[in-house]
């Protein structure tokens, strides 16, 4: 069933890039629409209002090196405070963190300020591709570029700069077996920790034109069992569920990109299809 869903996602995002007719995706979507109906989570309707926020737009070089010391980062706007979610739903949280969204031509870049007031006490044990984060300290990210409220793709790390990331699909199934071409660098200071991303807009497949992505992010501190997020802190509600997300605007003049897995075993299968 996952694989069904899995394949539906990509054939989906391909079909921007690659020109698949309209008729042929509405047919596959005629026939698959009773397994995905069946397939899908249940979802939960937010009553709060949607959170959005305007991405900066930059011309001058960011370098990816887990220090948010270049004036962009310094000068752009934050996103806002985040909200706990455990293990008190709805309060603030007990340490801040600062979180700036930027791009250019080529990249989206995130930039993560993770302050922490036993800064000595922070968990970073992983280190491996895709590793289970579970035990560290964390960030994680998912970004619904098609806004669709229920696809994603979705990147974590740790303090010790862990790349991790896969697909989301039907708003709460995940895929794992996605690896992308993207780049995280962190930082350990007396403050805290820091994390830098660039994703590359060629990584990602999007709608052509479109300016607002579905956006969300969570940070975790392990030692306290305590996680926030930008938007859907509810106790009740998965991190997962796209339906939740906020959304990011002022996207405009990207290029598109192809959204694949770059393991050519995965990607080969899509690639020479007539």
């Amino acid at each position: 069933m996952k694989k069904f869903l899995y394949s539906f996602l990509i054939l989906r995002h391909l079909s921007v890039r690659n020109g698949f007719s309209v008729a042929a995706i509405c047919a596959w979507q005629w026939i698959a629409a009773p397994v995905l109906c069946v397939a899908a989570p249940q979802q939960t309707s937010s009553p709060d209002p949607v959170r959005s926020v305007v991405v900066t737009a930059v011309t001058s070089e960011i370098v990816i090196d887990g220090s948010l010391d270049e004036a962009p980062w310094r000068q752009a706007p934050k996103i806002g405070d985040l909200i706990q979610r455990e293990p008190e739903a709805g309060a603030q949280p007990t340490e801040k963190t600062e979180v700036t969204l930027l791009y250019d031509k080529e990249n989206l870049y995130i930039g993560v300020m993770c302050y922490d007031s036993e800064p000595h006490r922070v968990l970073a044990s992983q280190m491996v591709r895709d590793a289970d984060l579970n035990a560290d300290d964390r960030l994680s990210i998912v970004l619904d570029t098609f806004r669709d409220q229920s696809n994603a793709f979705h990147f974590a790390t740790n303090p010790a700069g862990a790349l991790v990331d896969g697909l989301v699909f039907a708003n709460g199934e995940t895929n794992d077996d996605w690896d992308a071409i993207w780049i995280v660098r962190t930082e350990q200071t007396d403050e805290g920790w820091s994390a830098e991303f660039a994703i590359p807009f060629k990584t990602l497949s999007f709608p052509a034109g479109e300016t607002v992505w579905g956006f969300n992010i969570s940070r975790t501190i392990q030692r306290k069992l305590e996680e926030n997020r930008w938007t859907g802190a509810r106790f009740q509600t998965q991190f997962f569920q796209i339906s939740e997300a906020g959304e990011i605007t002022n996207l405009e003049g990207l290029t598109q990109g192809v959204g694949l897995d770059i393991r050519p075993f995965v990607a080969g299968r899509w690639l020479h299809r007539t």
